[in-house]
C-alpha cells in the first residue's frame, strides 16, 4: 500500500510540476503546513479523549458498561471470554462516542484474542462493527470542524448518526448472510 501511495504522490508531483511549475513548490509547502496543523489538532483531540477514557476505566465505568453489554456481546461475538468482552466493550463505547482512534487499540486487542482462540466469526463481526461504528456523538469530526472555525461544527451529527446506523445494519446483515453454516 505504501508503494502505491508513493507512486501516486510522485506521479501527481511530476504532472503538477509540468502543468504549473511556478505553483508546485508553493502547493507542496502549504500542504505540509496544513498537515502539521491538522496533526497538532488531532493530537490535542485524542489527548483529551484518551484522558476521558482513562478516567472512565479508572472509575469502573468501562467495567460496568462491559457487564451491561455482556449479553449482547456474547450473542454477537460467539461467546467471547470476559477479557475479550471487556476489550470489545471499550471498542464499542469509544466508537459510540466518536473516538475511533481511541477505540482502535482495544479493537486490535480483542481481535487478536478472538483469533488466537479460533473465534474468527466473532473477530469478523468486531471488524465490521469497528469499521462502521455507530457514532452517537461524532466527537472527532465535531472537534476538527470546530478547530477549523466551522460556523456550525455539530451540523454533522444527524447525517453521521444516520449513515453509521445504516452502515452497521448492512454490515451485520451481511455477516449473518455470509456466516459459515455448521454441518
Amino acid at each position: 500500500m505504501n508503494v502505491i501511495f508513493t507512486v501516486i504522490l510522485f506521479i501527481s508531483l511530476i504532472i503538477f510540476a509540468v502543468i504549473s511549475p511556478d505553483k508546485a513548490l508553493e502547493a507542496m509547502t502549504s500542504g505540509g503546513q496544513k498537515a502539521v496543523t491538522l496533526s497538532i489538532n488531532l493530537i490535542a483531540i485524542y489527548a483529551v479523549w484518551s484522558g476521558f477514557l482513562q478516567i472512565a476505566e479508572d472509575c469502573g465505568f468501562v467495567r460496568k458498561l462491559s457487564e451491561k453489554l455482556r449479553p449482547l456481546i456474547k450473542k454477537l461475538f460467539s461467546m467471547p471470554t470476559d477479557d475479550e468482552s471487556d476489550d470489545i466493550a471499550v471498542n464499542i463505547s469509544a466508537n459510540l462516542l466518536g473516538m475511533g482512534g481511541i477505540a482502535t487499540p482495544a479493537g486490535i486487542s480483542a481481535t487478536t484474542k478472538l483469533c488466537n482462540r479460533g473465534n474468527h466469526e466473532g473477530a469478523t463481526v468486531l471488524f465490521v462493527l469497528a469499521s462502521t461504528s455507530i457514532q452517537l456523538v461524532p466527537t472527532t469530526v465535531i472537534s476538527l470542524r470546530q478547530s477549523f472555525s466551522s460556523a456550525n461544527p455539530a451540523l454533522v451529527f444527524v447525517p453521521s448518526l444516520l449513515s453509521s446506523l445504516v452502515c452497521t445494519a448492512v454490515g451485520l446483515f451481511l455477516c449473518f448472510v455470509f456466516k459459515p453454516r455448521k454441518k
